[in-house]
Formats: structure tokens, sequence, C-alpha cells
């Protein structure tokens, strides 16, 4: 297993050898081609999934078009999880951004890794409070910051990601249009001169 992946695990905890060990068995490594759908609306959300390689879109569609809500790539976990713990089904889709290497993690084996200790649990504590603060923190620039505001603070998370992914998903991140998005790249290009 790569790196990525058990500096992901390990990051948010302290996990022995023999601990990631149980770990890493219930990962399901799987490998998703370029814009190939994980997870489509209508879809109950089996796994999250933790990448190893490439990265993955989580949007919706609704009567205005796509909306992007979130980006992941290497060693960031992501998942419809309201679905994923309700069992019911999603109403949002994640696409692979380009090839991508994932490793899943089923709910069934989510909850035999909380019943082996503390640490399982306290794993999947801090991955459902990162998920929730994430999913707060998107709210809020949504509704309180300028489609710059929200731009600057998506390339400073992911300094490299206009060479990783469509400008029009970018745009539907930000919830602008791809022209509005070019004029913003343009005036803050003409400020650094």
């Amino acid at each position: 297993m790569d790196e990525n992946v058990i500096n992901a695990l390990t990051e948010l905890v302290d996990f022995d050898q023999e601990e990631l060990l149980l770990f890493m068995k219930r990962l399901k490594r799987r490998n998703v081609r370029k814009n190939e759908f994980i997870l489509s609306t209508g879809d109950i959300c089996k796994s999250m999934v933790i990448i190893n390689r490439g990265g993955l879109r989580y949007f919706t569609i609704t009567e205005k078009g796509e909306q992007s809500h979130w980006f992941a790539f290497e060693g960031e976990w992501l998942g419809d999880y309201e679905s994923f713990l309700t069992r019911q089904p999603s109403a949002s889709f994640i696409q692979a951004l380009e090839d991508t290497e994932i490793y899943c993690l089923s709910y069934d084996d989510m909850q035999e890794l909380y019943s082996l200790g503390a640490r399982f649990e306290r794993f999947g504590r801090l991955i459902a409070e990162s998920l929730f603060i994430s999913i707060g923190r998107s709210r809020y620039d949504l509704a309180n910051l300028s489609a710059e505001e929200r731009y600057l603070n998506l390339i400073k998370a992911y300094p490299k990601i206009l060479k990783r992914i469509q400008i029009q998903h970018v745009a539907t991140y930000l919830g602008i249009h791809p022209q509005s998005l070019s004029r913003i790249r343009r005036n803050i290009a003409g400020r650094k001169l």
C-alpha cells in the first residue's frame, strides 16, 4: 500500500503496527478511469474512499446546472457520508478528475473496525469532524465570500489545482461561469505585475 494512504491513516491516529495492518486489510484497492463515476445520484454510498493517486470531484446537478462541492486528492477521504451512514440513496455524484487509484472502506468494515477498539472509533470521529468542518466552511465561504476570495482560498489549499482539473469544474465550485473565472484570474495576474 502506498505511503499516501499510510500517512493519511497515521496522521490522525497513532496506530500501532498491528492496528495499521488490521485497517489496511479492510481497504479494497480500485482503479478508476478519468471521468468515471464512483457514485451517482440515486445510488447508496457503499464505501468511503481514500485517494492514493489522482483526484475526485463531489458534485450535484440542480436546475441551475452542476455545482461542485468538493475536490479531493492524494491522501484525502471522500464519499457521501450521509448516504454512507444512513444507507439511503445519494443526491450527489463523485467522479474521477483523472485516472485515480482509491482504497475503499465499506460500511460493514468500518463498523467492524470500530468494534476493535478506541483508536478506530477515534479515527472515525476525527474523519466525521473533518467532513463536518469542511462542509460548514464551504457553505460559509459560498454565502459570505466573493468569488475571487473563494478562488484565492481554493488555490491556496490546492496550488496545482488548475493544472489538474478543468476550469469549468473550478467555476462550478465557485458558483460562477467560466468566463467570470477567467476575468478573476486576469485581474489577479494584473495586480501581481
